[in-house]
């Protein structure tokens, strides 16, 4: 399998699950925006002076009027759906983006029925107010958590989830640092949607388990036990 074909089995892969549903009347669909988008952050990469790969983080749509019309009615989920992919496949391919990810969907009357196009820039977000050091963060994830992983077995840890993504793997650079051989560098996430909570397979080597069968992508309810190479870790809402 060529390089090319097998970036193109990892994207499909990232667009699923609120993707997968077709909308009716034809047209234009959630899923064409969200490889598209994906394909715009593989085109425009570049490479920083620290030799790491950054990519677009705002993406403008534009429709014809009547696939306007037609998407505008889930225009709330799409955004949120599609700033989901971009963090997916940043995660995914090692990308960094300067800023979060940014959607807009806009009308376009010079745009042909059943087509779109996209403009993706690079848009830097609002620098933080301090530098929080390991402890420091710590604490202020601690104040703010509403549910959290425990890890299974010898070595029991606990860390809280009050971020709106939360990434697992072997990487020094993850929010869940895990000393496993099974593990991938960045091996999966565990990502907020509105009131509940998502874990998403990276792309792992050994792929990712809850409650003993293998997902991609799957919403978590309190007790259930997501296997990442050979660590258990049990999702808990206290």
């Amino acid at each position: 399998m060529g390089i090319l074909r097998e970036f193109e089995k990892r994207l499909e892969g990232l667009v699923e699950g609120f993707f997968a549903r077709a909308l009716p009347g034809g047209g234009v669909q959630p899923v064409e925006l969200g490889k598209r988008m994906i394909r715009a952050m593989d085109e425009e990469r570049t490479v920083g002076a620290d030799g790491s790969t950054y990519v677009p983080n705002a993406f403008a749509f534009g429709l014809a009027s009547k696939d306007f019309t037609r998407l505008d009615q889930i225009k709330g989920t799409l955004k949120k759906e599609l700033v989901a992919v971009a963090h997916r496949a940043a995660a995914n391919e090692g990308w960094l983006m300067v800023g979060p990810p940014e959607i807009q969907v806009v009308e376009d009357p010079r745009t042909k029925g059943g087509t779109f196009t996209v403009e993706a820039r690079f848009v830097e977000g609002a620098p933080p107010e301090q530098q929080a050091g390991p402890q420091t963060q710590l604490i202020q994830m601690s104040l703010a958590a509403d549910a959290e992983l425990a890890q299974v077995g010898k070595n029991s840890r606990t860390w809280p989830l009050s971020k709106e993504t939360v990434v697992i793997g072997r990487m020094d650079g993850c929010d869940v640092v895990l000393a496993d051989r099974g593990v991938s560098r960045r091996h999966a996430e565990i990502r907020r949607e509105g009131d509940e909570w998502v874990v998403v397979d990276l792309g792992s080597l050994n792929g990712t388990e809850v409650n003993g069968h293998r997902v991609n992508r799957h919403r978590l309810q309190p007790g259930d036990r997501v296997l990442v190479g050979d660590t258990t870790l049990e999702f808990r809402k206290p």
